[in-house]
């Protein structure tokens, strides 16, 4: 193999490695709750009041902070409150939640009602960040006429989407540490976590990260590396 062959090589697996595995998916029309059959803990928001979420909220899997905005704990409506009862969490333009796990988790699920394709994640793994944009589940062929409109008992806005969203790590090095949750007026409940590693569940989605700096510093000294090849003298005879 030559030096332009070890360069391109050394370029793709550092690019590969460097990419943390989640798996995205979203569940069929009108599934509501986490389908994966490991130990969980699901937070409903039904025992909050908005002054908890407010001062910092913490259950038995992590932590919610407001740390920008006013996220608020909401009543159930056409918009969000899995099953039409209880309450949800409400993220309204400018805002934005970080939930820290207690300890990393294998698996994350959440309720994703009156979706908005300015719904956004970051994503923190034990071995990279991540973002997600929801307005790629729009994107991915995955949804069905049956996602659009309320499937709970409180009917309506069958302009938007409702469903399960999944994110499922792929190695111990990918388990999720923390999500934050912001952009524009996004409604979710049922957070459910496993700390275990689960098997997929629902529709997948295509991979949706954004490398940390360090990928494209890698990426950036594979180029470099086949660039000096080139410019190696010519041997003469």
């Amino acid at each position: 193999m030559n030096f332009v062959s070890h360069a391109l090589l050394l370029t793709a697996c550092i690019s590969f490695s460097s990419h943390a595995g989640i798996i995205y998916t979203i569940e069929a029309p009108g599934i509501q709750d986490s389908q994966i059959s490991g130990p969980s803990y699901t937070e409903s928001f039904d025992s909050l009041s908005t002054s908890q979420l407010n001062n910092g909220y913490q259950n038995a899997f992590g932590e919610y902070t407001v740390d920008k905005g006013q996220a608020k704990v909401v009543n159930f409506g056409v918009f969000g409150g899995a099953h039409g009862e209880g309450k949800y969490l409400f993220i309204p333009n400018r805002s934005a939640v970080e939930l820290s796990f207690n300890q990393a988790v294998g698996y994350f699920g959440f309720w994703w009602s009156a979706g908005d394709k300015g719904n956004q994640l970051s994503i923190s793994t034990q071995s990279e960040q991540l973002s997600f944009n929801t307005e790629q589940i729009l994107d991915a062929a995955v949804l069905d006429p049956a996602h659009y409109g309320s499937p709970t008992s409180v009917k309506g806005n069958k302009r938007e989407p409702y469903g399960y969203v999944n994110l499922f790590a792929e190695s111990e090095a990918d388990k999720i540490t923390a999500i934050r949750f912001y952009g524009r007026n996004f409604e979710t409940d049922n957070h459910t976590v496993s700390i275990q590693r689960e098997a997929i569940t629902g529709r997948s989605l295509a991979p949706a990260t954004v490398p940390e700096p360090k990928t494209w510093w890698l990426i950036g000294l594979g180029l470099v590396l086949l660039l000096l090849s080139q410019r190696r003298p010519k041997r003469t005879v």
